[in-house]
């Protein structure tokens, strides 16, 4: 018998979550902001199920119990009136508490009203609902939307999401956001090990994507850690006891003990190298370009950009720590650099970009021939 949802009112003391760095290469967001505790889809290998996000609540209450932060707009509107205009992610669009709430549409208002870029991750087909501030915020800014799935089986979205919205549906989403000129591409997050991460699976949903009019995917391996870890395992376990030997190994969990968080490196490189191969094939792109506002900074985050997205370039070929670290922490110094990084280089050379944090006189070089070959960067 499927389970009551219960929703408990309150106001929060904050909502916007301020991210120290920016989230390079990945989603670009800097600030974060949602109305609800809970989820109803209620995916077992969904990482929110335990830890900080639920705080001190039952785990098992994940998808039965949705905390409602009814001052959710008018904190917004607070907190983000105190903030510079950079790239949000906002909004949640779960049934049933939006049919009931409609928060989200009150946050997309703010948005628009204050002037931020926004960028969406999300399961639920709902947010079509909403198009209408959709396309007027990007109009006046940008907004940019991942539609969130695993795969695009049938098999396994039943084995392992039962309760979210169908792939059908989503898919059918992103065609009307991309109808209505927006940004959109899927995230494959997480991809199911031995399941769901041969060459048939990931290019099924990547071509999938390319015909719903989406420009890039997105895909990250599944992390395993609490109660998370062991919902997704008794999953498997469902699935026949020679999976879960080998879902066992890939995670060195042996029983009685606790898996590895994620798999090994190797695994992550192979899984990243063969989506922008398929991504390649059907002319997607692997990453998700960057907003960036125009303005004399727009050259430090364009240079930031392409020092994220060498990191990643780098965690394929399985590169050594220090090189992926070293390329991470001058893409956060220049990101964060008050002052045209063009201007810096336009008077003082090489040895200028040398004075700046974290950028030593191999990275100098490799970022002063950017600003030569690209004119938009020279420009500032």
């Amino acid at each position: 018998m499927r389970e009551a949802v219960e929703f408990q009112e309150y106001k929060a003391r904050r909502i916007v979550n301020v991210q120290r760095h920016v989230d390079g290469p990945w989603f670009w967001c800097k600030y974060s902001a949602h109305p609800y505790v809970g989820c109803r889809s209620g995916c077992e290998f969904c990482y929110a199920r335990g830890g900080r996000y639920l705080g001190k609540r039952d785990p098992a209450t994940f998808d039965t119990l949705i905390q409602v932060k009814t001052n959710a707009v008018e904190l917004l509107r607070k907190e983000l009136g105190r903030l510079d205009a950079d790239v949000i992610v906002c909004g949640d669009w779960q049934q049933p508490a939006e049919d009931r709430y409609r928060l989200s549409r009150g946050m997309l208002e703010v948005v628009l009203n204050l002037g931020f870029p926004l960028f969406i991750v999300e399961r639920s087909p709902l947010l079509t609902r909403d198009l209408d501030l959709l396309t007027e915020i990007n109009r006046q800014t940008w907004v940019g939307v991942v539609l969130s799935m695993s795969n695009v089986d049938p098999a396994l979205k039943r084995a392992f999401e039962p309760r979210s919205p169908g792939l059908k549906r989503r898919l059918l989403a992103m065609q009307k956001l991309a109808e209505a000129g927006i940004l959109v591409g899927t995230a494959l997050m997480p991809v199911l090990p031995l399941v769901g991460d041969d060459e048939k699976h990931l290019e099924d949903a990547i071509r999938a994507t390319k015909e719903h009019g989406g420009s890039f995917v997105l895909a990250g391996e599944l992390t395993m850690d609490g109660v998370q870890a062991e919902r997704t395992l008794a999953v498997v376990r469902r699935l026949g006891p020679a999976l879960e030997a080998r879902w066992r190994e890939l995670y060195n969990w042996q029983v009685g003990g606790k898996p590895e968080y994620a798999p090994p490196r190797g695994y992550a490189a192979r899984l990243g190298l063969l989506v922008r191969e398929l991504c390649a094939r059907h002319g997607l792109m692997d990453r998700m370009p960057r907003y960036v506002a125009p303005g004399p900074l727009a050259v430090n985050k364009r240079i930031a950009e392409k020092l994220f997205l060498k990191t990643y370039d780098l965690e394929l070929e399985q590169a050594k720590g220090y090189r992926i670290w070293a390329y991470r922490k001058a893409a956060w110094a220049v990101d964060e650099w008050p002052e045209s990084i063009a201007e810096i280089y336009h008077t003082g050379g090489e040895a200028g970009l040398r004075e700046l944090p974290r950028i030593g006189k191999s990275l100098a070089s490799e970022i002063a021939g950017w600003l030569r070959e690209e004119p938009r960067f020279a420009a500032g």
